[in-house]
């Protein structure tokens, strides 16, 4: 249960660092100086909570005794 929990955690952070990403980059001149605040305190703390979520995943998977 918490890896699925962990896994769709990751995969729903990536999803929206991704769409705030492709927002600041194809909508940054309309954004104007809101883009790079955009990008440096949304989208990069989410990319690094998705990635300590998924190296969370990957410890817990590796202790599990699962077949």
């Amino acid at each position: 249960m918490v890896p699925k929990l962990l896994a769709w955690s990751a995969f729903g952070l990536a999803l929206l660092f991704a769409i705030l990403m492709l927002t600041a980059i194809f909508a940054g001149s309309s954004l104007g100086d809101a883009a790079p605040l955009l990008v440096y305190w949304g989208a990069i703390p989410l990319l690094g909570v998705a990635i300590l979520l998924a190296v969370v995943l990957l410890v817990i998977s590796s202790f599990s005794s699962d077949s």
